[in-house]
């Protein structure tokens, strides 16, 4: 029987790679998206299900419309998110809101939705949660601490729906190419990746190299794994210095 995936946040970026790997791997993939192009054309593509709406709107229920459209879930990969480039003192209210909805709120509320198709199928959940978010990152730090929300949820999850058959874990990306484009204030052109610092293993990750992640925890070989948080990031988090010099304080 062929295998049933919904992706949030699927009509670009790791969200598109995801469910173009999904989809090669033999899954029938429902793409969820707030752009009504992209997401149709994603969905097109891979011969799958276009789903339509925006993860801020608290009444958008993409596992809903997914259950009518696949008759059922295998896994749910709630991978929808913004980033705010900001200090936590330039953070606004605004920044706040909408991270907080997007990133966290969100996230619980589909995944609520998705428990009682998962449970049928003993399916898996997987968040997309961020290097910063096992490590605060002060330039974003409103967007860190909500992917710390995210992974302290994953657990939560995790040991609540265990009985029920269902894994659940995140992905961590580091610095993922060609970088990350909803912020609070719009989307942005991907931007140049050439002023990022090497990881220790030399080359920068890819999207495809999170969708390869998210395909092994929601596999078979990952049976028994559940409750964590897996670093997708070339080494930058391997130590304390890992992947750049911390610049000198005068004292």
């Amino acid at each position: 029987m062929t295998r049933r995936v919904l992706v949030t946040g699927g009509s670009s970026g790791i969200g598109a790679a995801i469910c173009r790997r999904f989809a090669a791997d033999g899954w029938t993939v429902a793409v969820a998206g707030r752009s009504p192009e992209r997401t149709q054309t994603v969905a097109d593509e891979l011969g799958g299900l276009a789903v339509l709406g925006d993860a801020a709107d608290a009444n958008h229920d993409p596992v809903a419309a997914a259950l009518d459209g696949l008759g059922g879930l295998d896994c749910v990969i709630l991978n929808a998110g913004v980033i705010a480039d900001a200090d936590l003192p330039a953070t606004t209210a605004t920044d706040w809101q909408q991270l907080l909805e997007i990133n966290v709120l969100a996230v619980h509320r589909h995944a609520l939705a998705a428990h009682a198709a998962l449970a049928a199928t003993h399916g898996s959940l997987l968040l997309t949660s961020s290097d910063a978010g096992v490590w605060g990152e002060s330039g974003i730090a409103g967007y860190s601490i909500t992917k710390r929300m995210v992974l302290a949820l994953m657990r939560c999850l995790a040991a609540e729906w265990g009985p029920d058959g269902i894994r659940v874990n995140a992905l961590c990306p580091g610095d993922t190419a060609p970088g990350m484009v909803t912020t609070t204030h719009g989307r942005r052109e991907p931007g140049s990746t050439d002023g990022w610092l090497p990881p220790p293993l030399g080359e920068t990750v890819h999207a495809a190299d999170i969708a390869g992640a998210a395909a092994f925890l929601a596999g078979d070989d990952a049976a028994r794994i559940t409750g964590v948080g897996l670093l997708i990031d070339a080494g930058m988090r391997a130590s304390s210095t890992g992947w750049q010099t911390a610049p000198q304080v005068a004292r």
